[in-house]
């Protein structure tokens, strides 16, 4: 290995945070060649942005996949890689890619997965939810739980640092999206804004401060309240393992809507250690290591790790892996999805209509070039 400690910045995660879990032992054979250092998602896009513009030394940071990929290839930012597919998914290899060059090297997913009480959901519909749902659907369970257990039955994704995609699959279901295929913005279009409406109506029947949930309270939220809830799939281990209520009672669904993103490694371009980078994200990607990490996330990235695991969303969250729609490879995207971000919490919380919220926003994304 080069020399000097070879720095990392990441995302706060189940995932990651199982890099450091001493009793996995992950990093073992690298503790005294490798620096971690692990910030909030609420914090975490500044502090990458930071860095990439010359006030950090990472080695190797932590991308959201496609979400960032091309405006960080563009910008400079990325080394190649080397990337091994072996038995990695094929629809995970391809997001490592951007004009036939690899950048990105695979760690966890995090896809839309629907959870619910099998028990709660039987007694008002008669049967489970299926693998796979429409928002329609998922709105209308919510509309048939309300009638039984009340309106605090839901609960929602929905503060404004995560609200953006969690409301996407309902912006898709009259047939629109936040952007066409070549990343120019369509949300003010009216199957975007129907979809929108839709979305705030589900407030209707969500838990009380519902717009102030992130990971962390609707993790808690599935464990002990909700009937059914959206979460990311790398967040279902953590959910599962610590103090779940019946956790053998959750069941398992995803949107034919969903998306999916897999936070993935990339080594910077101003690293002088890529050798040992590369070195240290083929361990990191091994089926040794995803596996491991798998458990703790529940969002391993090889096939291998579904065939081996036992965790009860497995075969629904590869479904989703498999049939989710990225998003295109955007310009400036971390600008343009903030302005999502801002426009969709004001018109969930009232403060804009679903109509004035999508049309303000494409008029300000198509104003970033």
């Amino acid at each position: 290995m080069e020399q000097g400690i070879l720095k990392v910045l990441a995302v706060a995660d189940p995932a990651v945070n199982g890099y450091l879990d001493k009793k996995l032992g992950i990093l073992d054979r690298y503790k005294e060649n490798v620096e971690f250092q692990i910030v909030p998602w609420s914090e975490y896009y500044d502090k990458m942005m930071e860095s990439l513009n010359g006030s950090g030394d990472y080695d190797i940071i932590m991308a959201a996949g496609h979400l960032w990929l091309s405006d960080f290839v563009e910008k400079g930012y990325l080394a190649e890689l080397e990337l091994e597919e072996e038995d990695i998914l094929p629809a995970i290899v391809r997001e490592m890619t951007y004009q036939d060059k690899t950048y990105l090297s695979p760690s966890f997913c995090d896809g839309h997965m629907i959870v619910y009480r099998k028990s709660l959901i039987n007694q008002v519909l008669g049967k489970e939810l299926g693998p796979v749902i429409t928002p329609q659907e998922y709105l209308d369970t919510a509309k048939a739980l309300a009638a039984v257990y009340g309106k605090k039955a839901v609960a929602m994704k929905a503060d404004s640092s995560e609200i953006f995609t969690d409301a996407l699959p309902f912006l898709r279901m009259y047939g629109g999206d936040a952007y066409d295929s070549e990343g120019n913005p369509v949300c003010g279009d009216e199957e975007a804004i129907r979809g929108l409406q839709t979305y705030c109506e589900l407030k209707s029947y969500a838990l009380e401060g519902t717009e102030h949930f992130a990971n962390e309270e609707i993790a808690d939220a599935i464990r002990k309240k909700a009937v059914m809830a959206v979460t990311w799939s790398g967040q279902l281990g953590a959910v599962w393992e610590n103090g779940c209520l019946e956790p053998e009672d959750l069941g398992f669904s995803t949107f034919s809507t969903a998306w999916n993103v897999t936070w993935s490694f990339a080594i910077c371009s101003e690293s002088r250690k890529r050798e040992a980078a590369n070195d240290f994200l083929r361990y990191l990607r091994s089926s040794l290591v995803d596996c491991k990490t798998g458990r703790v996330g529940g969002a391993p990235v090889r096939e291998s790790s579904y065939q081996k695991g036992n965790d009860p969303w497995y075969p629904v969250q590869k479904i989703m892996i498999e049939s989710a729609r990225p998003l295109p490879h955007i310009n400036r995207s971390g600008d343009k999805n903030a302005i999502l971000y801002q426009k969709i919490y004001q018109a969930f919380t009232g403060e804009l209509s679903a109509r004035e919220a999508m049309e303000s926003a494409e008029r300000e994304i198509a104003d970033i070039t």
